[in-house]
């Protein structure tokens, strides 16, 4: 199987995993979701995806003077092989798949159960640290001192949601940061190579 089919089957296939069990859990637990989805929180969704794209740019520069940093060896060894084999097309299919389904579930879904269950700080918390370690699943020794910085990344979509109250501008944030992020790194990285 080549690199971009497996990197395009995972997606489908954990991103398709999340919505089932966001869906069997809305239908379990009788949640109500709502998109909110409106032309002014779409285009705040996508404005939101900015702030993100500065901070990994800036944490990229910053790591490129220390190059056994955590951040570092993860850039190198999954997120620059990662987004050297996904074409535009894929990434964009990734970038959708994952900001509905992690957004679906962790703003969406685990966010309505943690606020019952504890308040909104307590879902704050935990849904921020559930979406950091589902990114680490596998590789959490080797990389989960990544689990702060993706926790407040976490945080971040968590307050966009809860001052939205709008999932499809966190889903919209998410999916814009994803597509930016892979493209522009493999844009980088492939020409820094001369490919």
């Amino acid at each position: 199987m080549s690199a971009k089919r497996a990197i395009l089957t995972a997606a489908v296939l954990t991103e398709g995993l999340l919505i089932a069990l966001s869906y069997a859990l809305i239908e379990w637990r009788s949640l109500s979701i709502s998109f909110a989805a409106t032309p002014a929180s779409l285009l705040l969704g996508a404005a939101a995806a900015l702030p993100l794209l500065a901070l990994n740019n800036l944490l990229w520069r910053l790591s490129l003077a220390r190059p056994t940093s955590v951040y570092s060896r993860f850039s190198r060894e999954v997120i620059i092989p990662l987004c050297r084999h996904t074409p535009p097309l894929i990434a964009l299919v990734i970038a959708i798949l994952s900001g509905f389904a992690e957004e679906l579930f962790f703003r969406g879904v685990l966010n309505q159960i943690a606020m019952a269950a504890g308040g909104a700080a307590a879902a704050a918390v935990v849904t921020s640290a559930m979406f950091a370690g589902v990114h680490f699943i596998g590789n959490f020794r080797r990389f989960g001192g990544m689990m702060p910085l993706y926790t407040l990344v976490g945080l971040y979509l968590w307050i966009l949601h809860a001052l939205t109250q709008s999932l499809a501008a966190v889903m919209v944030a998410h999916g814009a940061y994803n597509f930016l992020a892979i493209v522009m790194i493999r844009w980088v990285t492939m020409r820094q190579s001369g490919d």
